[in-house]
């Protein structure tokens, strides 16, 4: 079970949450930004309008030519480079009059003029540097009745509405950091709280792996009531089954204890009966034992596996006689396993049965260990097995022969074995022509 499951809901929820409210407020933010950049411009607009009227208040002509006097109130015309400059010129580009400001200044003829009567608002490059230009076509009329058509063009610094810009910008990302750290420390509060039922699930499921607990707590909010009620029901329905199954293996070994015992108490003096007496007799109360066990499995023990190995290959060389078998150990005789014996009698048992119906004459055991596992390695010089077969030889009902022996349970109890000791096996191609059964047991 994946006890950690709601600290990773948790975890990806806060990352979209941040990441969606990061992605709302950037948006926020240059939308906002935008809007006060367009009134920023708007406003220099309004104001550059007011100075042409301005000009257009104090303008006299005299003689062919502009006269402005001292007539104009705008300071900054009259302020050397003060970053407002004015022009007037004809319609084909003569220069009439310019601000005493831009006089050292040669003012760029901007590259689109406005037509009579109109504005023109536009930006330009005046020395490498950013302005606005606004521009008016004005048609003046003389004192004797001619109408001459005057371009006046004013010139405004960018400079300072970049840098209220860059200031509100700055304003701007500060205080939508702060609404963003908030809404994100709410944020995390509300899912901390609403998540706490699943870290209360993760919590009981825990206590149910470790056999603290029998079954999951019923105090959970409606929407997880569904889901802890169907645990709850295929916990206790595991648990009738596996009370079930260990009545009735109990049952059926209790059953065998008193055949045994006459089988047992006749005088065959023959030792390979008597030894398989004893095989079934120790099998017996082996199972007994697992019948009443329900816990894990002891670790704690180690055999080894040498002797035990070569006492099944001895009693099957004289169960299958017809074949002539031909045992090869290439074990060390020290190598141990962690598990216990009945359960590796049981375990060796089964698939070197296996391996002595499916093989010609040879079988090859061997063996490797590392720092936390041993490995054997069940080797034989039989047909093999097909790779789409492999997958379904430890499902019970499956036999992994085709002589029709058996009910196809010893690979099964073989696989349980293997899980009980939290082990592996795999079925390969062996190098002698058949199968190979590769298992992994604690060392």
């Amino acid at each position: 079970m994946r006890t950690h499951s709601s600290t990773s809901i948790t975890k990806r929820l806060i990352i979209a949450s941040l990441s969606m409210m990061a992605l709302l407020l950037a948006a926020t933010g240059i939308a906002i930004d935008r809007a006060h950049t367009t009134s920023l411009i708007s406003a220099e607009q309004d104001q550059l309008r007011l100075q042409f009227f301005g000009l257009l208040g104090a303008m006299e002509w005299q003689n062919g030519s502009v006269d402005m006097g001292d007539r104009l109130k705008e300071p900054r015309f009259w302020q050397f480079r003060s970053g407002l400059y004015a022009q007037v010129r004809l319609r084909n580009g003569t220069p009439l009059w310019q601000s005493v400001s831009s006089e050292t200044i040669p003012l760029p003829m901007p590259e689109n003029s406005p037509r009579g009567g109109q504005e023109l608002f536009s930006e330009i490059q005046v020395y490498k540097e950013p302005f606005f230009v606004f521009q008016y076509h004005a048609v003046w009329e003389t004192e004797d009745d001619r109408e001459i058509p005057l371009i006046f063009s004013l010139y405004s610094s960018q400079t300072s509405v970049i840098n209220e810009r860059k200031k509100f910008q700055n304003q701007l990302t500060l205080w939508l950091g702060l609404v963003l750290s908030i809404s994100l420390l709410v944020t995390a509060l509300i899912l901390y709280w609403g998540l706490r039922p699943l870290r209360d699930l993760a919590t009981d499921l825990k206590r149910l792996e470790s056999g603290d607990t029998s079954k999951l707590q019923p105090d959970y909010p409606r929407e997880l009531k569904g889901i802890t009620r169907n645990l709850n029901q295929l916990l206790d329905k595991e648990k009738k089954q596996r009370e079930r199954y260990r009545n009735t293996l109990a049952d059926l070994a209790h059953s065998l204890k008193t055949p045994l015992a006459i089988l047992k108490g006749s005088n065959n003096k023959d030792a390979a009966v008597i030894e398989q007496i004893d095989r079934m007799d120790n099998i017996i109360n082996y199972q007994l034992k697992r019948a009443v066990s329900s816990g894990k499995q002891n670790l704690s023990g180690r055999i080894l596996l040498y002797p035990l190995l070569q006492r099944l290959c001895n009693t099957l060389e004289k169960v299958y006689r017809d074949k002539s078998l031909q045992f090869q150990l290439l074990l060390d005789e020290q190598q141990v396993v962690a598990i216990d014996e009945q359960d590796a009698m049981e375990l060796f048992g089964n698939l070197l049965d296996n391996a002595s119906k499916a093989c010609k004459h040879r079988i090859v055991i061997s063996g490797e260990n590392n720092s936390s596992t041993s490995k054997i390695y069940i080797n034989d010089d039989g047909p093999g097995i097909s790779e789409e077969f492999r997958e379904r030889l430890l499902k019970r009902g499956i036999r992994g022969d085709q002589y029709g022996q058996g009910q196809g349970l010893g690979l099964a109890i073989v696989g349980d074995i293997i899980d009980s000791y939290e082990g592996s096996i795999r079925f390969n191609d062996s190098d002698l022509g058949g199968a190979c059964v590769e298992l992994s047991l604690p060392k």
